[in-house]
């Protein structure tokens, strides 16, 4: 039986759900799917929470909310790419998450793929300080009672891929160094708050667009979407068993 035939059992099991699992992914202008220098949106076939989606399967919901410019826990006054950038607010991922998830719950997982942004110059941030960012997200997470029967869902941190050119945007200087830094930093958030935790640099062909550093390819939006399917549905499949053997 495979691992998606198993879980669809235990869902059937343990009459959960009549409607598909949803799943939350918060993230940034990777997660909304931005091409490098066009800065046109891939098509939803092409984004990784797109292909996410098509590994899933039915009895799944992903909930796509990626915005340019997010970043963990900080304001930005400087978000001109988000007219009318009248609110240094609408960037801070700390700030949006609430409505978000209670918007969307019950969730069953909560994918949190955000820190890119954290590397900005302007915010003078540390690796471990970018970390701690993504540990007040998964804090508020696991406080807000967003799961199924109004347990706490899952958490998936995904650390971006490394920097692969900080000359295009000016405010990316030093980001590459600090990019190779953050793997480590994430996962021991991912420990200290029992968390589930992937790395996508360490994904083969999960790369950052040489032209401008920071967006993904095409192709690594295809190779994340599927890791992070198969990632998800370990996840889910664990969740689940636990709570069948209580």
């Amino acid at each position: 039986m495979s691992i998606e035939e198993q879980i669809r059992s235990l869902i059937k099991e343990l009459n959960i759900a009549e409607d598909p699992l949803s799943i939350l992914c918060y993230g940034d202008s990777n997660t909304w799917g931005l091409e490098a220098l066009t800065f046109r949106r891939f098509g939803a076939q092409d984004r990784w929470t797109g292909v996410t989606q098509r590994e899933m399967g039915e009895g799944f919901k992903i909930i796509e909310e990626g915005l340019s410019g997010r970043t963990t826990a900080w304001d930005d006054p400087l978000c001109s790419w988000l007219p009318p950038n009248d609110d240094p607010s609408v960037c801070n991922g700390r700030k949006s998450l609430m409505p978000i998830l209670h918007s969307a719950k019950p969730v069953s997982v909560v994918v949190v793929a955000l820190g890119a942004n954290d590397m900005k110059s302007r915010f003078h941030l540390s690796p471990p300080e970018i970390a701690e960012g993504v540990a007040i997200l998964a804090s508020k997470i696991q406080q807000a009672q967003a799961g199924i029967d109004g347990h706490n869902p899952e958490i998936l941190i995904v650390c971006p891929p490394p920097c692969t050119n900080e000359s295009f945007f000016p405010d990316f200087k030093g980001a590459l160094t600090k990019s190779y830094e953050l793997p480590t930093c994430y996962q021991n958030v991912a420990l200290k708050h029992s968390c589930h935790f992937l790395d996508a640099g360490s994904i083969e062909g999960v790369v950052c667009d040489s032209r401008d550093g920071i967006h993904l390819t095409k192709e690594a939006h295809h190779r994340l979407g599927v890791a992070i399917a198969d990632k998800l549905k370990k996840i889910i499949f664990q969740a689940l068993s636990m709570k069948t053997s209580k």
